[in-house]
Order: structure tokens, then C-alpha cells, then sequence
């Protein structure tokens, strides 16, 4: 009995490891940004929107490719056709 927890452990250990060690894709703003963020936001707290809004105030000096992979991500998340809602007129 033991050995099959020390065994299911084990497996449960190396697959949280496995997971956690998965890099960013390629495409993805997280890894398009990496150097940049690295370039003009290293004194910027991590977390809570910080990291973005540090790239969105130095948009000028932001690459290319990490501008192409934020508009990208951006259009994953609005359903085409609707940028956004309109309410119509109350009588």
C-alpha cells in the first residue's frame, strides 16, 4: 500500500512540474512581449494588468511582433461582426 501512494505521488508531482514548465506559445502575447517587457518595464511590478499597461504607455518603442501578437489575441476575444454592443433608443 504504501508504495502505490509513494508511486501515485510521484506521478502527481511530475505531472504538476510537467505542466507548470510549459512555455508561453510562440504566437502568444505573453512570449512576443517577453523582450520588450524585459527592455522597458524591468522595474514594473508583475501582475494585476502592470506589465501591460507599462508596454501600452511605451507604445512607441514596443515591437512589431509583440503589437501584430496583442492585436491578434485581441481579436480572438471580441466575436467578429460586434466590436461592441449598441443599446437601442428607450421611448
Amino acid at each position: 500500500m504504501r508504495i502505490a501512494v509513494l508511486i501515485l505521488a510521484t506521478l502527481g508531482l511530475s505531472a504538476s512540474v510537467a505542466f507548470a514548465a510549459d512555455p508561453p506559445s510562440s504566437n502568444s502575447p505573453r512570449a512576443a512581449c517577453k523582450a520588450d517587457a524585459e527592455k522597458l518595464c524591468s522595474g514594473v511590478e508583475r501582475g494585476h494588468g502592470h506589465i501591460a499597461a507599462c508596454l501600452k504607455q511605451n507604445e512607441a518603442q514596443v515591437s512589431a511582433a509583440c503589437k501584430d501578437a496583442i492585436a491578434k489575441s485581441g481579436q480572438k476575444k471580441t466575436p467578429s461582426g460586434s466590436s461592441s454592443p449598441q443599446s437601442s433608443p428607450q421611448k
